[in-house]
């Protein structure tokens, strides 16, 4: 039976208060019911508990694809307020009163509180038994949760309340601060104990596909966890106000980790990426969990009609009228969407490229519409993927499952950490990401793109190759901005995003020669500056030279072929220049030549004589334009100055560290009495 189906069960097995009184001083001591570890089939009911406690929209249902995903090149909110807010995460301002903090931290330690409950009455249970295999499987899946609970919680606080203990076996629930890689370290531990005794999905008898934690799982957690241990991270000391980005002093160690426990899932599992790229999300989009040699390695199980925000706020926008639309698959808001100059840094044969950056969506009639937005919709998922529809009335909760773990992170993660420890690529590194790269310009005659040797040089080269992989891979799955942290690169590349849209706001006028060769592209040559689209395009026919006219969005690019559903055929959409002829080759239904609509891209406040306030305040909590005065200030340290011209030599080192790190609840901060402070400068 598949998860879903029996999470409201799950949801029972423990009789538990609210989880906002977790950590509260005066949290009343959660008693165990003893019972539930007298059988395993009561163990089980209470393990679903703990996979349901992650479906929330305040962390994994929503928030964390959505208000918690940080701006930069490739994920990005577009905001106009030139004030200071207390919710402002994407843009990287906030402060401690911020309601979705307090109840993404109260749903984490929830969480992380049913792990340990479940963890203590398992290894304390009358019917314990290490030679148990069913047994150990599911102490195993829920020490991976309480791993994956505590890892995305420090990335989030940094340095935290910890305890492996359930509320009734602690004398407090105001639990110490505990240092990030110890928390990190103990969760790795705990995997590495726990591995040996859980199953492979390849084993005979495996029936919930990826929507269970498996031993190739707990192993890719385990390189996960090492990876963000071994990595650069914002701390209270050794800088400024906001601190200072450091590793730990034995980070290789972590790396080393990471690599050997990538290298299980490589060489003793049966993952691979022999489906196309977009076949692994529109599965998902369609309910299908059962592929467990491919991409996926786990992802979370959300419940039809009742959890899960995948899909509604991905994917084409799709508006609606007196709550229903005029097609089957309902109202989309897809408001996580990506920067809109994301998809001029894909290769050209990318198949990736056109999937991920949907331009267009449908208004309430169902037409669709050319998108000439400041951002663009991430394709990934859609509900136009589910081939019957969700139902005209449909609006969130889609129940499209989330891949938290992927086969293509695995193989990157062993590459970035081989390259760490040998001071270079090894053979096994480039093939990891020539593997990736594979797929991507799978039948598209591009050997010369799958293999790149002049990027293989050095440590520094092969690292920004695997880190472009990354950003081309892994498109709202809230990984880009960690990316960049673990490596200390976050502030360059927030710099470089602010003032690279700054500079296409001014028509290329703005430092353009030294964002050009920053990026290693020009932006005038790039740019498409003027877009010439057919709105509302009938699917027939695949030659646009045809005599009936007609094109068709390749399938990998837009896969919903039905004939309900028009499209906007953009026809210069990676090409700055066409010939008048494409302009006018489509014919309608009589034999006419149509003529394309058009559209410039401007995006300059003509009254105010600089950029739209969209690109002067979407990364306000770290660079913002006045727009009285024009002038681009960096935040360094709480005190806004004048931004360092764009040159060849910015870059972390002489750059203010971004406050990324998020405060600790106003309500738990004062109700620890003193025992929890605020640091990184909040108030």
């Amino acid at each position: 039976m598949k998860l879903r189906n029996i999470f409201l069960v799950g949801l029972t097995a423990f009789a538990l208060g609210s989880c906002s009184d977790y950590l509260d001083v005066d949290a009343p001591s959660k008693i165990i019911p003893t019972e539930v570890f007298e059988s395993k089939r009561e163990m089980d009911r209470a393990l679903n508990g703990i996979y349901a406690s992650m479906l929330t929209g305040d962390t994994y249902g929503k928030a964390f694809m959505k208000e918690f995903t940080f701006n930069t090149d490739v994920d990005y909110y577009i905001s106009q307020d030139r004030y200071a807010s207390s919710t402002g995460y994407r843009r990287y301002e906030c402060d401690a009163d911020g309601s979705a903090i307090k109840k993404a931290w109260d749903a984490l330690y929830g969480s992380i509180r049913n792990a340990n409950m479940f963890i203590y009455g398992v290894e304390n249970s009358p019917i314990y038994d290490v030679e148990d295999t069913e047994l150990m499987q599911m102490l195993g899946e829920a020490k991976v949760l309480r791993a994956i609970f505590y890892h995305d919680l420090v990335w989030y606080f940094g340095d935290v309340p910890y305890t492996r203990l359930p509320p009734d076996k602690t004398d407090t629930q105001i639990y110490d601060i505990a240092d990030r890689t110890v928390i990190l370290t103990d969760m790795i531990n705990d995997l590495i104990d726990a591995a040996p005794h859980m199953r492979l999905t390849s084993e005979t008898g495996w029936t919930d596909g990826v929507e269970r934690i498996s031993k190739e799982m707990a192993w890719a957690m385990i390189a996960r966890l090492a990876m963000t241990a071994g990595g650069y991270s914002l701390r209270p000391d050794g800088g400024g106000a906001y601190g200072s980005m450091q590793r730990p002093a034995n980070y290789l160690e972590f790396y080393q980790i990471a690599k050997d426990y990538a290298n299980k899932v490589m060489t003793e599992s049966t993952h691979s990426l022999s489906s196309e790229f977009y076949e692994v999300f529109v599965r998902e989009c369609n309910f299908n969990a059962t592929v467990t040699n491919d991409d996926v390695i786990f992802e979370i199980p959300f419940a039809k009609e009742s959890t899960g925000s995948v899909g509604y706020i991905h994917g084409p926008k799709m508006d609606n009228t007196s709550g229903t639309t005029v097609h089957a698959w309902g109202k989309s808001d897809s408001s996580a969407q990506l920067n809109a100059l994301y998809s001029y840094f894909f290769d050209e044969k990318d198949k990736r490229r056109g999937f991920v950056n949907q331009l267009f969506g449908y208004n309430n009639q169902g037409e669709p519409q050319y998108n000439n937005g400041r951002t663009v919709y991430n394709g990934k998922w859609s509900k136009l993927w589910n081939t019957g529809g969700l139902g005209a009335a449909t609006e969130d909760n889609t129940g499209f499952n989330y891949p938290y773990m992927r086969y293509a992170d695995v193989l990157l993660m062993y590459a970035e950490a081989a390259n760490e420890l040998n001071g270079g690529p090894t053979g096994d590194a480039i093939k990891a990401l020539e593997t990736v790269r594979e797929r991507a310009f799978r039948g598209m005659d591009a050997a010369d793109k799958i293999s790149q040797p002049d990027r293989y040089g050095s440590k520094d080269e092969f690292l920004k190759a695997v880190l472009d992989e990354r950003k081309f891979e892994f498109a709202g799955e809230n990984m880009r901005w960690r990316d960049l942290v673990r490596n200390n690169m976050l502030s360059e590349n927030v710099y470089w995003t602010y003032h690279r849209y700054f500079n296409i706001a001014m028509a290329n006028t703005y430092y353009e020669e030294e964002i050009s060769e920053h990026d290693g592209l020009s932006w005038p040559d790039r740019f498409i500056d003027k877009v010439y689209y057919h709105n509302n395009y009938p699917w027939h026919g695949d030659d646009p030279n045809s005599e009936d006219g007609g094109y068709k969005l390749p399938f990998y690019e837009f896969p919903q072929s039905s004939p309900n559903m028009n499209i906007v055929w953009v026809i210069n959409r990676f090409r700055t220049t066409i010939t008048e002829d494409q302009r006018t080759n489509y014919k309608d239904a009589s034999g006419n030549l149509v003529q394309p609509g058009s559209t410039d891209v401007s995006w300059f406040d003509d009254n105010k004589g600089v950029p739209t306030s969209h690109f002067l305040y979407s990364m306000r909590g770290y660079l913002n334009c006045d727009e009285d005065d024009g002038i681009i200030k960096i935040n360094d340290n709480g005190n806004y100055v004048g931004a360092p011209a764009p040159s060849a030599a910015i870059n972390a080192s002489n750059l203010p560290v971004v406050r990324y790190i998020l405060p600790y609840p106003r309500a738990v901060v004062t109700r620890s009495m003193g025992k929890y402070v605020n640091k990184y400068g909040y108030n």
